[in-house]
């Protein structure tokens, strides 16, 4: 590195700032794409930047680059951002001691390219064995990154990180119409098992051969761990300090209260070894912490950046995320819901007559803010008297999430990792239904 120029550009700031923070990042990430049965792409993208935030007569200035070459452009111009920044309601973070999580693994940094092609003709191989008229895409993509933060009140923290991420989809063209499934999983570890994705997603094929039609009506519906993201956007951006301080959260000034049934707890957690959205210290060198975001149904964190918390007279939460291009804000790590006490299969046996949804297109949410959603189903499955029976598609969920979550009959036993959520199933009483049957 060029003499340290974090160093250079924090002493250059102190200059004329009364405090300042630098972030230095880089990252290399290479990636393997497979679609329509063949190799279409292995591509390789760098990054490398710098961000400097000032605190100049109580406002906050803020400046980045990519080009190393001119810091004292990038300390004026954060200076000059600062007569027309926001007033500063807190100070840079003093060093602390940070928790020692596991967010790197070496054998992502060796793994071969060569092997992830190898895995991926196999698993569409695979797929073809079962049906030639399939299309098949799947990506296999590992990266590194290396982060410093250091600022004027004696921080200094760098952190290593890795990430890996697997996915495939299965297309299948009918006359009906299209049949479009897909599996993946990512982690800061290797997490390589195409085949295990390859089974799932042809599982679901035979699933879906068969299409039937159903009337618009309310059932119950069972949520996969993989669908029931959408859902919980709503809680999650509720549960966003900014958006409190904005009063746009229709959460705000709710802590304390029963929000939804007791027997959902949510956490947000940065602390777990090898998970997607794991630090040890967020962007602004906070230490990790696990926040409890809900306990038995009751509403009891919002989380917080230093500036958001210091608006709102509290304390951060860990939670300022942020890369060198942008000043922090409040933003979830992972997202934990504890398990419940019923399984996924007895959900099944459990319906007379109910719907079972595995994918939902976009957010399709009408207000995600008030809690009003209505989703189209992109891979669901009627359910009758226990037992799958066929695909049901041009379908539509619709309602309120303060409702239906509190219309529970059961969560699943067990929670599987999607992304940065890790969640179980949930089977919701009753969820109106837009059905196809004319």
């Amino acid at each position: 590195m060029e003499n340290n120029v974090e160093e250079k550009i924090l002493d250059l700031a102190l200059k004329n700032a009364d405090s300042a923070e630098v972030i230095y990042e880089e990252g290399e990430s290479r990636s393997i794409s497979f679609e329509n049965n063949k190799l279409k792409s292995v591509y390789t993208k760098s990054i490398r930047g710098i961000g400097l935030r000032v605190i100049k007569d109580g406002k906050i200035g803020f400046s980045s680059t990519t080009d190393f070459r001119k810091p004292e452009q990038l300390v004026s111009n954060a200076l000059e951002s600062a007569e027309f920044g926001q007033e500063a309601k807190f100070e840079f973070q003093t060093k602390s001691p940070l928790k020692d999580t596991r967010l790197f693994d070496e054998n992502v940094v060796n793994y071969p390219i060569e092997k992830g092609i190898q895995i991926g003709e196999e698993a569409i191989a695979k797929a073809l064995s079962v049906n030639p008229d399939y299309e098949c895409g799947a990506s296999v993509g590992k990266g590194v990154g290396k982060c410093r933060l250091l600022n004027s009140s004696g921080l200094d923290v760098s952190t290593r990180s890795t990430s890996f991420g697997t996915s495939m989809d299965i297309l299948l063209v009918k006359d009906s119409g299209l049949l479009w499934i897909g599996e993946g999983e990512s982690s800061v570890k290797v997490t390589d098992d195409l085949d295990k994705h390859a089974v799932k997603a042809l599982h679901d094929l035979k699933l879906a051969e068969k299409e039937v039609e159903i009337s618009t009506a309310a059932y119950p519906v069972v949520f996969t761990s993989k669908a029931i993201g959408t859902l919980l956007s709503t809680f999650e951006s509720g549960c966003n300090g900014k958006l409190v301080q904005k009063g746009v959260s229709p959460l705000t000034g709710k802590l304390g209260e029963k929000i939804m049934d007791e027997r959902i707890s949510i956490y947000d957690d940065p602390t777990i070894d090898y998970a997607d959205g794991s630090y040890d210290c967020d962007d602004e060198g906070v230490p990790a912490q696990r926040t409890p975001l809900f306990e038995s149904g009751v509403l009891k964190n919002y989380i917080y950046d230093l500036q958001t918390a210091g608006i709102m007279n509290a304390e951060s939460t860990g939670n300022g995320t942020r890369s060198f291009a942008s000043q922090p804000s409040p933003g979830n790590s992972n997202i934990i819901i504890e398990p419940g006490e019923m399984k996924f299969e007895d959900m099944i046996k459990d319906m007379k007559s109910g719907i079972l949804v595995d994918q939902v297109l976009g957010g399709g949410q009408s207000n995600v803010l008030a809690g009003e959603f209505s989703v189209n189903i992109d891979l669901g499955y009627l359910v009758e008297n226990g037992e799958i029976v066929g695909r049901v598609k041009d379908c539509m969920v619709a309602g309120n999430v303060f409702d239906i979550f509190n219309n529970i009959v059961a969560l699943g036993d067990r929670s599987d990792w999607h992304g940065s959520l890790q969640a179980p199933p949930f089977y919701f009483r009753s969820v109106n239904l837009a059905g196809n049957k004319n």
